[in-house]
């Protein structure tokens, strides 16, 4: 399965996203293009060290930053049948 068509998939779910500099983000996909830029509702960001939080109404990340995705298991399954 493609990454691009899994996160198409994935729209108005939950998701996580870490970026390469250790922070990351907990929020409700809205949108991504092709070079994997998110759109994020509902956020909380949390500092790399863990000791530090965030929360924002919304969030774009740019798509060279991720490190790895995390989606609901439902999604996947949904994606394949």
């Amino acid at each position: 399965m493609l990454p691009l068509s899994l996160l198409k998939t994935a729209q108005g779910h939950p998701m996580l996203v870490e970026l390469k500099n250790g922070e990351t983000y907990n929020g409700h996909l809205v949108n991504c293009d092709t070079w994997m830029n998110i759109h994020l509702r509902e956020v909380i960001c949390t500092s790399k060290d863990g000791d530090r939080f965030w929360r924002m109404p919304e969030c774009y990340i740019r798509g060279n930053t991720i490190k790895y995705l995390r989606v609901p298991c439902e999604v996947y399954f949904f994606r394949i049948l």
